[in-house]
């Protein structure tokens, strides 16, 4: 599986940005557990660190909650 992964390339499902743009991408596989639909269990969904960055900025941020995320291209 993680050989089929590196051949065709990842890219962070939030920002779009390729595993040569960012310095980390992580996958994440959803479980069988509620909410998570049958056709979505076992398929990947991938994060890189900039975006991990981003969201534990925002979450650190108490003074501006709702603050929307800015997804540069």
């Amino acid at each position: 599986m993680i050989a089929k992964i590196k051949a065709r390339g990842v890219s962070c499902s939030f920002c779009g940005r390729s595993s040569g743009q960012v310095a980390n991408i992580v996958a994440g596989t959803p479980q069988h557990a509620k909410g998570v639909t049958k056709g979505a269990a076992g398929k990947s969904a991938f994060i890189c660190n900039e975006c991990v960055e981003r969201y534990r900025s925002m979450m650190a941020n108490t003074e501006t909650p709702n603050q929307s995320l800015t997804v540069p291209k």
